[in-house]
């Protein structure tokens, strides 16, 4: 396995070496809570869900998706002329927040960081033995992009790679666990598809009924009118970064959209070519899965994953991070050196592409789903997880 992985801890240790030290010598004290060389605090996304947890306790949250408002509350905390905060998770981040929010920033933010790697870390044991391989992830772009931003990222992963092995023999936890997703309902935007493509109907109840109730809950907690100040403007606070990409998503979103953007092309060209390929990844989903192959199957659970992220425009770099961890397994198990290699590194694609202006990282994924469905086609064996490789 060492053999086989020996490019990419090469690609990782120079990235640990020359990232890492980089960014740490930015930071600088102010305002109570350190900042980069963007200006921004440390776990700069991480602000906002601490926000959303400080406001859990509050009357009328939803007040915050208005920008003014929240740049308003932000300025006591981080000083005055905050940039480029926004206010736009769903309201269901206020639960994930909460506990979060009833502790000083740095703090949290640690804890936030060591309960996702932890979660991260169990979610890979269902699929390896060997710690080498959870290191070799922790140290790629993906996750060092998501621990330094303190996103939501390693949970995200670890849900998707739970809900990924256990979909056969825990349907309705594993669909159970879906809704935890309704923090980035992008991220889950194709598992319908694959429950009924499996005829899964317990996964697929459980998704629903584990979504229904947080929403209702949040309902509950904090008025149905949350939802729809949500949807009138959350939703449009957060199109805003994807009609600028030069402002941030540019770097660091490796779809299609994106890509098209970054060459100029305008909103309505770009989302209709982006529609059409989430069309395509979808038919390769269904097309794919009907067939039921086992939840086992490493090169369908990389099909899928490419396809997920081929079939949204909002796919941040940091949400590859499942993506980057299928396609370890893969290269562990000795298929494939090329293809595994393009996911781990995706995000570094992205980010030279995305400067530079240079379209074709949002391609990767879906030319990894095509090329996965022809070399199904040629195979009647299906490469299976096996605990004995790592």
């Amino acid at each position: 396995m060492v053999d086989r992985l020996r490019l990419l801890w090469v690609g990782a240790g120079l990235l640990l070496l020359v990232f890492v030290p980089a960014y740490l010598l930015t930071l600088t004290t102010g305002h109570g809570i350190p900042r980069d060389g963007t200006s921004l605090v440390v776990g700069r996304d991480f602000l906002n869900i601490w926000m959303y947890g400080r406001a859990a306790w509050e009357t009328g949250p939803e007040r915050y998706y208005d920008m003014d408002t929240y740049l308003a509350a932000l300025g006591p905390i981080v000083g005055e002329g905050y940039p480029g905060q926004l206010w736009s998770y769903p309201p269901v981040a206020l639960l994930v927040g909460a506990p979060f929010g009833l502790m000083p920033y740095l703090p949290a933010l640690a804890l936030w960081t060591l309960i996702g790697a932890a979660c991260f870390a169990a979610s890979l044991r269902l699929w390896m033995r060997d710690y080498r391989p959870l290191a070799l992830l922790l140290a790629s772009p993906a996750a060092l992009l998501g621990i330094m931003s303190g996103q939501f990222a390693l949970f995200a992963a670890a849900i998707i790679l739970m809900v990924l092995r256990w979909r056969e023999e825990r349907p309705w936890l594993a669909g159970g666990l879906v809704g935890l997703l309704l923090v980035k309902p992008q991220l889950a935007l194709l598992l319908p598809i694959l429950f009924i493509a499996t005829r899964n109907w317990r996964a697929f109840i459980a998704a629903t009924l584990s979504s229904l109730t947080l929403v209702a809950l949040v309902a509950l907690l904090w008025g149905v009118d949350i939802w729809r100040i949500y949807i009138q403007t959350g939703i449009a606070n957060q199109s805003l970064v994807l009609s600028d990409p030069d402002h941030l998503a540019g770097p660091f979103m490796a779809t299609l959209f994106m890509n098209l953007r970054v060459m100029g092309m305008a909103v309505p060209w770009a989302s209709g070519l982006q529609m059409a390929l989430a069309i395509l990844a979808a038919m390769l989903v269904w097309l794919h899965f009907r067939h039921r192959p086992v939840a086992t199957d490493l090169s369908a659970n990389l099909l899928f994953l490419a396809c997920a992220m081929s079939a949204t425009p909002y796919m941040l770099s940091y949400d590859t991070l499942s993506f980057a961890a299928i396609a370890v397994l893969l290269l562990a198990a000795g298929q494939g050196r090329v293809m595994p290699i393009l996911v781990y590194f995706l995000p570094l694609f992205q980010l030279v592409g995305g400067m530079v202006g240079l379209p074709g990282p949002g391609l990767i994924p879906i030319a990894i789903a095509l090329y996965l469905t022809l070399a199904e086609k040629n195979s009647a064996s299906p490469l299976k997880f096996n605990r004995s490789w790592t």
